[in-house]
């Protein structure tokens, strides 16, 4: 048995991501932000997608039609992401961070999917990243985004471990949440059986819990106008929502 530990997250985890997510219904996501760009009256056909590591939803859109273009902070998440669109005419993936980017054109569609903002672990980087998005955001533009829950981290996740077996894969996710920062870290110890041998690698995570006031401040400070509903509803976000999806407008 190999051993390669690693703390930097979507590093060694990337080539098996999608196989640890495959209980994520992404169509789902997909159609419901199709659903709020119809009502919105958007008819651009390119979206910018933030964190958007290994290109499932960027696929997604590209089979519906849309030119994407991706960024993400995580090197090896873009490769994967990359190999899925090498057949496609119309995409453009950058190795950028998400507090700190500049597209260099103005979009109308720019999305940030499942928990990405999350990772940014204060008001500061959170506040940064909505200023550069309200940059890179045409007038009549939407932000679709969607965070876990304060309740989804503390009370869902919490001082937990889990064992998964996803698609030929063993994992174990080790999660504690510290109420004084409303902040989850976890440690993920995946098992991979690779040229006969067993491989064991492991990463470090960490996600903060925001109330919902305190998102729809930021974003008003960044200049945005925000909805916040329960995840891939229309009915309006609580703090016992366990995801929440979050629609800003300049």
């Amino acid at each position: 048995m190999k051993s390669n530990s690693c703390s930097t997250p979507f590093a060694t985890i990337a080539p098996y991501y999608d196989r640890l997510m495959s209980f994520v219904n992404y169509p789902s996501w997909v159609a419901y932000i199709e659903k709020i760009i119809t009502l919105s009256s958007i008819n651009e056909k390119t979206i910018f997608d933030l964190a958007c590591g290994t290109g499932v939803c960027l696929k997604l859109w590209s089979d519906k039609g849309y030119g994407v273009i991706g960024l993400d902070k995580s090197f090896d998440m873009l490769q994967v992401s990359r190999e899925k669109l090498l057949q496609r005419d119309d995409f453009l993936l950058i190795n950028g961070d998400m507090r700190d980017f500049h597209l260099g054109r103005q979009m109308a569609i720019i999305t940030c999917l499942y928990d990405s903002l999350n990772y940014l672990l204060n008001e500061a980087d959170l506040l940064r990243c909505f200023r550069h998005v309200n940059d890179a955001l045409r007038d009549d533009g939407i932000f679709v985004f969607d965070m876990n829950t304060i309740h989804s981290l503390r009370d869902e996740w919490g001082n937990n471990t889990f064992q998964r077996r996803d698609e030929g894969l063993f994992s174990v996710w080790s999660n504690s949440f510290n109420p004084n920062d409303n902040i989850s870290s976890l440690s993920i110890t995946l098992h991979v059986r690779r040229n006969g041998q067993e491989m064991v690698f492991g990463e470090f995570h960490q996600e903060r819990g925001y109330a919902l006031d305190a998102i729809e401040a930021l974003l008003r400070e960044a200049g945005f106008t925000c909805s916040l509903y329960r995840h891939l509803t229309f009915s309006p976000a609580t703090e016992n929502d366990l995801r929440i999806m979050g629609v800003a407008r300049k």
